[in-house]
């Protein structure tokens, strides 16, 4: 009689799981009348991807990332920074194009 599966032949492979430091970053622009240059700043922990919600309907990936603006006007800015391991870190900044 076999208890709680003894009998049954176990498997011992061993398992890395990634190690991560946390993301994190600021948002920084440089501006050129309607063009607009995003890219982080201060960026810390492990980054794997940077999504980038640009405050008039459109969106980018990478860094940094270019963007025409088709008015003046103020936009919200937000990013959402990934790693391997899962963790997100989100942030948004207020600009204004003039």
């Amino acid at each position: 009689m076999c208890l709680f599966a003894a009998c049954e032949p176990y498997d011992l492979r061993r398992f890395d799981f990634p190690k991560c430091q946390a993301p994190e970053a600021g948002i920084r622009f440089k501006q050129d009348l309607l063009e607009v240059e995003f890219s982080l700043t201060n960026p810390r922990g492990d980054i794997g991807s940077v999504g980038w919600d640009l405050g008039d309907g459109r969106t980018r990936v990478g860094n940094p990332v270019y963007h025409r603006y088709a008015k003046p006007g103020t936009y919200t800015i937000s990013i959402v920074i990934a790693n391997s391991c899962n963790d997100v870190f989100r942030t948004s900044r207020t600009i204004t194009i003039q």
